[in-house]
C-alpha cells in the first residue's frame, strides 16, 4: 500500500488559501449573476414580444455579463490564473491608453502689422 506524503508547507501556502477565498467569492457573485440573467431574460423577451426585436442596451449588458461568466467559470476550474472582473485587465483599457493623444500648447502668433489692425478696426 503506497502512502501519499502530505507538505504541511503547500497546504498552508498563504497564496492558495487566497485563491480559495476568490472562488468561494465568484462562486456566490456567479450564482446571483445567474439569477440576474433569468431575470434579463424575461424582460428581452417581453421587449421581443412587444417590438419584435431585442433591447440593445440590454443586449449589450448581456455581452458584458456573458464575457464576466466565461473568466470566472475558466477562473473557477482552473483554466487560468486570471481573476475575472474586477480584477482582470481590460484589453479596451490598453488600446485607449495608447490611443491618446498628446497635448501640445503652443502659443497663438499674433500678426502686429498695420494691415492686420486696420482689418481689425474694420471689423469693429
Amino acid at each position: 500500500m503506497t502512502q501519499i506524503e502530505i507538505d504541511k508547507e503547500e497546504i498552508l501556502k498563504t497564496s492558495k488559501w487566497i485563491r480559495f477565498l476568490f472562488m468561494l467569492l465568484y462562486g456566490f457573485v456567479i450564482n446571483f449573476a445567474l439569477t440576474l440573467c433569468i431575470g434579463l431574460a424575461i424582460v428581452q423577451f417581453l421587449f421581443y414580444l412587444f417590438t419584435s426585436k431585442p433591447n440593445t442596451s440590454i443586449a449589450n449588458f448581456n455581452s458584458h455579463l456573458l464575457e464576466f461568466f466565461h473568466d470566472s467559470l475558466a477562473f473557477l476550474l482552473f483554466q487560468t490564473e486570471e481573476k475575472p472582473f474586477p480584477f482582470k485587465e481590460n484589453e479596451n483599457d490598453d488600446i485607449n491608453n495608447d490611443a491618446e493623444s498628446e497635448v501640445i500648447e503652443a502659443e497663438l502668433e499674433t500678426d502686429n502689422s498695420p494691415e492686420t489692425e486696420v482689418a481689425e478696426e474694420a471689423k469693429d
